[in-house]
């Protein structure tokens, strides 16, 4: 069903690694807004990013104990033919940055464990990072997915779980996500394209941004995620920090960091960034 995906996912990333813009601070945070929606539009992408890499990989197994690729990142694959019997999978990138397919410089390992077969219900997984560092932003914590029987309209389901995510940039500031999401695969399940892969994430996630104040995030909209692009392209979030609150919006549906908010009757736009947080004032 998704055997083909392999072939495709090399060749695009060939091409992108050489379209991209590799520079780090390409996309620094420049908030002016007291709510600060630009670091929460940013967590989630990063988020994203990971999970589609880790789908990826596990889509991608085929049988015994092996290291899938020569080139970076390295996957090793550890597994009994039995279904029910508990996998590990391990994506390294090694104790030098390196880049992924999109341009971000990454480290460290993504370690996952499923038990079970990935696109059936029950089927259990979890991840968590083991000195891995995204540009930047070192990453910590744990995330659990479930996958659900398929919806109403065929797709694909799962519940994620994120259990103390921290993000840690070099100078120190921290943001912290915790919550639940569903993700439904709405396009692509059935092809060998992976870059036709798009979902809905909807759900909430809450914790403590790089300001050191609480914040809750609700999605209200669904999420559009393209596993061709790194910016999610389209949903709305009820989002409050404290005391304050507006609503943002990742836009019109374009691959890019540019979104809107709308607090106290008056609409904004802003961008976001891939790779610090918030400036000190």
């Amino acid at each position: 069903m998704r055997a083909g995906k392999g072939l495709y996912y090399m060749l695009a990333i060939i091409f992108l690694m050489m379209a991209c813009d590799t520079s780090k601070h390409e996309l620094e945070i420049k908030t002016t807004n007291a709510v600060n929606t630009e670091e929460n539009a940013m967590i989630n992408c990063i988020l994203e990013n990971l999970l589609n890499e880790v789908e990826y990989n596990i889509l991608s197994i085929n049988t015994g104990i092996e290291t899938k690729q020569d080139s970076f990142p390295k996957v090793k694959v550890s597994y009994s033919n039995s279904l029910n019997t508990t996998q590990s999978i391990i994506v390294d990138y090694g104790i030098n940055y390196q880049l992924d397919y999109l341009g971000h410089e990454k480290k460290g390992k993504i370690n996952t464990t499923i038990s079970g077969e990935y696109t059936k219900a029950n089927c259990i997984q979890i991840i968590h990072f083991e000195e891995f560092y995204f540009n930047n932003l070192k990453i910590s914590g744990s995330i659990d997915l479930e996958t659900l029987p398929f919806s109403e309209s065929n797709n694909l389901r799962f519940s994620i779980t994120y259990r103390d995510i921290k993000f840690e940039s070099e100078a120190g500031q921290t943001y912290t996500v915790n919550g639940s999401k569903t993700k439904e695969w709405i396009e692509g399940f059935d092809t060998d394209n992976p870059w036709d892969d798009q979902f809905f994430i909807s759900g909430t996630i809450f914790g403590v941004n790089s300001e050191k104040r609480e914040y809750n995030a609700e999605i209200l909209t669904p999420l559009l995620i393209s596993r061709a692009c790194e910016f999610i392209t389209q949903g709305e979030i009820n989002f409050s920090v404290e005391n304050e609150q507006c609503i943002y919006n990742y836009g019109n549906g374009k691959c890019d960091n540019k979104g809107f908010f709308t607090r106290n009757e008056k609409t904004t736009n802003f961008e976001f960034g891939r790779y610090e947080f918030r400036y000190s004032k």
